[in-house]
């Protein structure tokens, strides 16, 4: 079922977009919209609505520059540079590259990230808002992205468990999930001293609440997510694994298979991600992501020294 979205006015207006979910859990395909050309301020505030409601949101058959990847991300919100200097585009501090890519001999695409579910940056006091993720060479099987509703997911909680995580934080460590990489990943890099004092452990609330809907979501994932603050040992060691467990179920879940010029856009506060394995001997994966920077308010947390 396709639905149409136009911005709200006072006078009639043409259609913005359509829109096709892409499954019961979560996702809508846009139709009607090409990326390379710069997005009106009407098609902005109607993507973020689509994003509001559906958490991911899928581009087909896009033709993206790294410029107008850039520009297109940008109108959604400000950027962050990538983290891992060592795999960003060349001479773009913006664009993260993914995948098994090598140019002259040198690994130039992080060729490990994300097979934890995961939600981009929580390790950050402001983790981001968006990730724009454009599939320049995508391989024709395996090498899957699966999203998680973490709305639904909150939602179908018993009612004691969300009344009794309302009031507690979940610990955040970008550390300790590196060092979880390099243990699935020796090629990876030592952390650094000055990469490890720049990302202290957070605390994030374990229910998050939109700040444009009101809706609650369940913060939590096994990829950054290693402990509950106020609840240090056992008791918290169990409540996360049950959350987590709960957060990945089939029901909540959109699994997306890859073609070259897909774009997905996804909502960091309301989607956890992983990516799924693929025969790296036979096929080459390169993509390329930006990611929009959230704002204080919506995302306020405590670090810890």
């Amino acid at each position: 079922m396709e639905m149409t979205i136009a911005p709200s006015s006072t006078r009639p207006l043409a259609p913005v977009f359509d829109l096709a979910p892409l499954s019961p859990a979560l996702g809508a395909e846009v139709v009607g919209l090409d990326l390379s050309r710069p997005p009106s301020e009407a098609i902005v505030t109607a993507l973020r609505s689509a994003l509001d409601r559906f958490g991911v949101l899928l581009f087909r058959g896009q033709h993206l520059d790294p410029d107008q990847h850039i520009a297109f991300s940008r109108a959604l919100g400000p950027l962050q540079e990538v983290a891992q200097k060592q795999y960003q585009l060349a001479n773009n501090p913006f664009i993260y590259v993914i995948g098994n890519v090598q140019e002259g001999g040198r690994q130039v695409g992080d060729p490990s990230v994300g097979r934890l579910w995961h939600s981009d940056q929580s390790f950050l006091p402001s983790p981001a808002y968006g990730s724009v993720l454009f599939g320049v060479q995508c391989p024709p099987e395996g090498a899957a992205t699966l999203f998680a509703n973490m709305y639904a997911a909150y939602e179908a909680l018993p009612a004691d468990v969300r009344e009794r995580i309302g009031d507690l934080h979940a610990v955040h460590s970008f550390r300790e999930y590196y060092e979880l990489l390099r243990h699935r990943d020796p090629t990876q890099p030592e952390l650094t001293d000055a990469r490890r004092n720049a990302f202290p452990d957070v605390v994030h609330p374990l229910a998050r609440r939109n700040p444009r809907t009101g809706r609650l979501a369940l913060f939590i994932n096994p990829g950054y997510a290693i402990g509950i603050k106020e609840l240090p040992g056992a008791e918290g060691e169990e409540l996360l694994a049950f959350l987590c467990a709960h957060a990945c179920k089939p029901e909540f879940v959109y699994a997306h298979q890859w073609r070259n010029g897909d774009v997905l856009i996804w909502d960091n506060l309301a989607v956890n991600h992983k990516g799924t394995e693929f025969d790296t001997a036979r096929y080459v994966r390169r993509m390329h992501r930006t990611t929009i920077a959230s704002t204080p308010d919506a995302y306020a947390a405590t670090l810890i020294h």
